[in-house]
């Protein structure tokens, strides 16, 4: 169990992440072509959890920016109608400190692609789905750090 007190970081890469500094709702999509399930971050009280973040490849249009810092407590404190968050250790032997955000719509997981059969008729799918990102951004915006990648 995650304690609320905890920090975790969410790795930014430009150009889809953040623009001129700013957190684009990119940063917290669940992926539709891998049916992803949380949105990975990584616990900054695992002493690993940079390297963690150093190891996440790269390529020409993903370069890493940094990292965005949240408080576990406040993400699990949103308000959204129907919405709630929770962060969950996630088992990955590349990467120690790897957890996960993961997110419910009236009781049912949300996952990247996924249609949520719990919206009811007339709510626009794509709107529930950006104010759930905005929500986090909101947050991440709050604690973003720059992180030099490595020289390896």
């Amino acid at each position: 169990m995650i304690d609320n007190s905890e920090q975790i970081a969410r790795a930014l890469f430009s150009p889809k992440m953040i623009i001129d500094g700013m957190i684009q709702p990119e940063a917290f999509r669940l992926r539709p072509a891998i049916k992803e399930e949380y949105i990975s971050v990584v616990r900054m009280g695992i002493t690993s959890w940079q390297d963690d973040i150093l190891k996440i490849p790269q390529r020409k249009n993903r370069v890493l920016y940094g990292y965005a810092e949240m408080n576990v407590g406040d993400i699990r404190s949103i308000k959204l109608e129907k919405t709630e968050y929770d962060i969950k250790e996630c088992d990955n032997n590349a990467a120690k400190a790897h957890a996960g955000i993961f997110i419910t719509y009236d009781g049912e997981p949300v996952v990247g692609g996924a249609s949520l059969n719990t919206a009811e008729e007339g709510e626009c799918q794509d709107f529930i789905l950006l104010a759930i990102q905005r929500e986090l951004v909101d947050i991440a915006q709050k604690g973003i750090k720059t992180i030099a990648p490595s020289k390896t």
